[in-house]
């Protein structure tokens, strides 16, 4: 069989593994959570025992099905920042089956996926993906390469998170995002809360609209502290085209609106607007888009801190 258990890690793959390890992360977010995955290779090898805190006794997600994944559900958003991925050899197996190329998602809502990690060419038993601090509700390991040795069952012994709840949380990305209008179908209102600013000049909102409007439904009313606005020259753009004059607004219900920030003449590509506001909906209105005669709105993304 694929899955079937190979030879003992060797010592000095051990005491690469024991150097390797992280510092002390805190409580693993997805300890005990529920777990789901691809076919499993065995009923005794299902996705549950990634995230059941054990690496004796067999106790991996093992998969051989033609797309490898591994999901799981935190129960409710966290503030995750970190991810350890402890391959074959951290259970007794070969050190060539461990996980050769595999990437890291989260989700919001289990459906629009942002991509937090990317690995090729990796050898080791236990690796370790620091991110920057994304909310998340499920997180996704998805596994392109299961084995170095040609091996085609992927063995995952745990999947584990770091970060909590403590410090502040996007609470807008992958969240339902509306606006005015959109310059083109691919610089929609959804590319401001995407998580993204960096994947190049359509990973923006863009309006031509004469009135021009962007909003988010956060999904339930949270305590907010502020609200970061990347424009631009965040995205690589002309930073004259920078929102120049702009407005921010929160409700609770999407029709009566608060006033919470008023900016004029802003030059800067990122922007962080301190406010204290409980609200479901945060609104961005534009008045004047860029300080030129450049008539188009653009913004990279915008970020609600709760």
């Amino acid at each position: 069989m694929g899955h079937r258990r190979g030879g003992r890690a060797t010592v000095v793959q051990r005491r690469l593994d024991r150097a390797a390890a992280a510092p002390n992360l805190g409580t693993n977010l997805a300890a005990g959570k529920a777990a789901t995955g691809s076919a499993a290779c065995g009923t005794a090898e299902s996705a549950d025992k990634a995230v059941d805190g054990s690496l004796s006794n067999n106790s991996k997600f093992c998969t051989s099905a033609a797309t490898k994944f591994l999901q799981v559900d935190l129960g409710g958003n966290q503030n995750v920042t970190s991810f350890v991925v402890k391959h074959a050899a951290l259970g007794g197996e070969s050190s060539g089956w461990n996980t050769g190329a595999f990437n890291i998602q989260t989700s919001t809502d289990g459906s629009t996926w942002i991509t937090r990690a990317s690995v090729s060419g990796n050898r080791t038993s236990r690796t370790y993906h620091p991110i920057a601090a994304a909310t998340a509700r499920y997180l996704r390991l998805n596994i392109t390469t299961p084995a170095n040795d040609g091996n085609t069952a992927a063995r995952i012994y745990e999947f584990e998170a770091y970060g909590g709840t403590a410090g502040p949380v996007n609470a807008a990305v992958g969240k339902a995002a509306t606006a005015d209008s959109s310059c083109n179908a691919n610089e929609s209102p959804a590319k401001a809360v995407n998580g993204s600013w960096t994947g190049g000049t359509t990973d923006k909102w863009c309006s031509l609209g004469a009135s021009k409007w962007w909003q988010v439904d956060l999904g339930t009313s949270l305590p907010i502290s502020s609200v970061t606005v990347r424009h631009a020259g965040a995205g690589g753009e002309n930073t004259a085209w920078n929102t120049r004059d702009f407005t921010l607004q929160v409700s609770a219900n999407g029709t009566s609106w608060t006033t919470v920030a008023t900016i004029t003449g802003n030059t800067a590509s990122t922007t962080t607007h301190p406010i204290s506001a409980s609200a479901r909906y945060v609104r961005l209105n534009i008045s004047a888009p860029t300080s030129t005669t450049d008539a188009a709105a653009r913004i990279y993304e915008v970020e609600v801190y709760s």
